[in-house]
């Protein structure tokens, strides 16, 4: 089953944020953007307009290059915190299975908290379904959980071995 809640930032219209939830994933879209690229095309100083649209555009444009980054997340890995009218969303990309880079967003005030309290609320069914993604729990499912405990392995196994200072050769 598919569900989709488009989210949209009142103090900035041009932030707009579409998530898709199908069976077990999630899907970011944003709509905006390829809209704001037809109107600098169209523009008499193209130049001029690409400047205001980068300025504005600036965070729907890293979360259009997040969007190819990240593609399809499962549920799993995914929160969304509604506080008020304020939506933050995070979501974590996974590489050879473990947790390798956080997505973090904040809309800040949306204009439709109602759906957004829906979506949360689906969002939380879902994930009470589904399974666990990773192959491990805790700091394990982290890459840097992993690179931590190597770190440590690895001195360890120095730390005996290295001689005291004030020891003759």
């Amino acid at each position: 089953m598919t569900y989709t809640y488009t989210a949209r930032n009142v103090d900035n219209q041009d932030l707009v944020v579409t998530f898709t939830l199908e069976n077990n994933h999630m899907h970011l879209g944003l709509t905006e953007m390829l809209e704001k690229l037809g109107s600098i095309a169209q523009s008499e100083e193209p130049l001029a307009e690409a400047a205001a649209q980068i300025k504005s555009q600036g965070q729907p444009g890293a979360l259009k290059l997040a969007e190819r980054f990240y593609g399809p997340v499962h549920v799993s890995d995914v929160a969304a915190h509604l506080n008020g009218e304020q939506l933050k969303f995070s979501a974590w990309q996974r590489v050879a299975g473990l947790r390798l880079a956080p997505l973090r967003l904040n809309m800040g005030r949306i204009d439709n908290p109602e759906a957004a309290a829906a979506f949360v609320d689906e969002l939380a069914e879902r994930q009470a379904e589904a399974s666990h993604a990773g192959r491990f729990f805790g700091p394990l499912d982290y890459w840097v959980g992993w690179a931590g405990l190597l770190s440590m392995l690895a001195f360890l196994l120095w730390w005996p071995l290295k001689k005291p200072s004030g020891e003759a050769t």
